[in-house]
């Protein structure tokens, strides 16, 4: 739009004409052509605009992709382990109860009869606190958002909470 107001002023100009008539039709062929070209600016300026939002929207997609990834994750690791955890009882000996058993009973003068639960996970002790953590990330997220979804920024934040 520029250059074709530019070019239809220059050829204005360079007519071989010269009356008062002439000179009015050079007056408003220029200010058409300004015209143009302050439209062409504000073309310019919304096409600068539109860039700027698409970059902006592009980084919040991004955001939102790496927040789906990380709360993905230690949801689906929390809904396992909340779906997975049973508790299970030992006996084993008074020396041998570790961080991850609670004590159930024990009996002073049978020293080998000590009973314990610890919490499994597919056959593995798994720390009570581990599973309570979990619990309370299934609570927090009852429902998964789908894929791309701008609710995976809360998630993540919520999640973050729940550390």
């Amino acid at each position: 739009m520029r250059a074709r107001a530019l070019a239809i002023k220059a050829r204005a100009e360079s007519m071989n004409w010269n009356s008062v008539a002439a000179t009015a039709f050079r007056t408003e062929i220029g200010v058409a052509a300004d015209a143009l070209g302050r439209s062409a600016a504000a073309l310019d300026t919304a096409a600068d605009a539109l860039t700027n939002h698409a970059r902006s929207v592009d980084e919040v997609k991004a955001l939102i992709q790496q927040a789906q990834v990380w709360a993905g994750e230690r949801l689906n690791e929390a809904r396992s382990i909340v779906g997975n955890a049973v508790k299970v009882v030992h006996d084993v000996a008074e020396n041998a109860v570790t961080g991850f058993m609670t004590v159930l009973a024990s009996v002073p003068d049978q020293v080998n009869n000590v009973k314990v639960s610890v919490f499994q996970v597919f056959g593995v002790d798994v720390a009570p606190e581990t599973v309570s953590r979990a619990e309370d990330i299934v609570r927090a997220v009852p429902n998964q958002p789908v894929d791309g979804a701008r609710e995976w920024l809360d998630v993540q934040r919520s999640l973050g909470a729940c550390r």
